[in-house]
């Protein structure tokens, strides 16, 4: 089910296990990620693909944006926005 909680949880699981390579449950929704530098263009891209493979959505180009990836509660809202747009759908 693509609903808040659910793209959250996976969103964090992903950045905890895959980028930070611990989950010490310091990191939360507002979690300045670009600002801190967990996510690089390498960890972006792994992302987008990790939310492709989870979420079976496709994120245009064009919303490949830091405004979108701020932090965990934008990437989320960015999905979330996607579930209804037949672009994205993969």
């Amino acid at each position: 089910m693509i609903d808040y909680e659910n793209v959250l949880a996976g969103l964090t699981g992903f950045i905890e296990e895959r980028v930070l390579g611990s989950s010490d449950g310091e990191l939360d929704a507002t979690t300045p990620l670009l600002e801190w530098g967990i996510l690089t263009s390498m960890n972006m891209a792994r992302m987008v693909t990790f939310i492709l493979d989870e979420f079976h959505l496709y994120i245009p180009p064009d919303r490949i944006v830091g405004a979108n990836f701020k932090n965990l509660d934008t990437i989320t809202r960015l999905v979330l926005s996607l579930r209804d747009d037949p672009v994205a759908q993969a």
